[in-house]
């Protein structure tokens, strides 16, 4: 009876520290992730969090969608359903956070999601400072090569 209790608190821990991890959906995919920035001369600081499909891997020929499930090397890019947005949101959350771009968070201005590019455009609530502006310039695309 003792193992059986243990191991339910055991199981419980795990998916609380599993659901509780925030913002990194997508990035064992074979998407590209990068975080285009843009500091304002109000200070104001822009920016876009991408996953994308690299050119390289989208076919060039028209597909249509005949129904059924994909198997295999045929999977390319992301299912898109119900919790794409949430976790969109939360990897853009994450990746501004954890690049020291958003240190206060952020308002989230648009979204989009398709099976081969997802992308939020978001602005930090802090304002840019001398040492925002020294690190990251005024206009860049930085690669997000991060692990979890």
């Amino acid at each position: 009876m003792l193992f059986i209790r243990a191991f339910g608190i055991v199981l419980a821990c795990g998916l609380v520290v599993a659901c509780s991890t925030p913002g990194r959906s997508y990035t064992g995919s074979n998407m590209q992730e990068t975080l285009d920035i843009e500091i304002l001369p109000n200070a104001s600081k822009m920016f876009v969090y991408r996953l994308q499909l690299p050119d390289s891997q989208l076919s060039n020929g028209v597909r249509i969608e005949r129904g059924g499930f994909q198997r295999g090397d045929d999977i390319r890019g992301i299912a898109v359903g119900g919790a794409t947005r949430k976790r969109l949101v939360e990897n853009a959350g994450y990746v501004v956070e954890r690049m020291g771009y958003c240190r206060d968070g952020f308002l989230e201005i648009d979204s989009s999601a398709s099976q081969y590019n997802l992308w939020l455009k978001g602005e930090c609530k802090d304002g840019a400072t001398d040492e925002d502006k020294r690190k990251f310039g005024t206009k860049q695309t930085l690669p997000v090569t991060f692990k979890p």
